[in-house]
């Protein structure tokens, strides 16, 4: 059995950059691996070290903004999300329910909060609210006419 070569390391290098992205690095990590593989090529084609750095330093600058400014924000969802009090439920439209200690709450994402009101009329449930901000775990509402 002969050595490691130089492109099994470029390629091992790729594959373990490409799995980190699963940690969540925005495309960056998986960039890095795309242009270590153009390391790979390079070896297999018999460069030396300087030439298969330099493929990868090069291919990176190409690929990393690429990735990260044009194909991640294509595959971003394009309704807004996040959890409670990112901003992402701001304007969002919801029922008025009687809530597990009896008092009013709104339902949002499958989840109970309680609610306080902007106005002078005090919403009841089954009332729809507009969402204007979020206190704590606690939803500020408007009623919607």
């Amino acid at each position: 059995m002969t050595g490691v070569a130089a492109w099994h390391l470029w390629v091992i290098l790729g594959l373990i950059l490409a799995g980190l992205e699963l940690l969540g690095a925005q495309f960056v990590l998986l960039a890095l691996g795309v242009s270590a593989l153009s390391g790979a090529l390079a070896s297999v084609l018999g460069a030396g070290l300087n030439v298969q750095l330099i493929s990868v330093a090069i291919t990176a600058l190409v690929v990393v903004p690429l990735f990260v400014r044009k194909i991640h924000p294509y595959l971003l969802p394009k309704t807004p999300y996040g959890t409670l009090g990112s901003g992402a439920e701001t304007g969002q439209l919801a029922k008025v329910i009687i809530g597990s200690g009896g008092k009013l709450a709104v339902r949002v994402s499958g989840n109970e909060y309680p609610l306080r009101w902007e106005g002078e009329t005090k919403p009841a449930a089954g009332d729809t609210v507009r969402i204007l901000s979020v206190e704590g775990i606690t939803l500020c509402v408007e009623r919607v006419e």
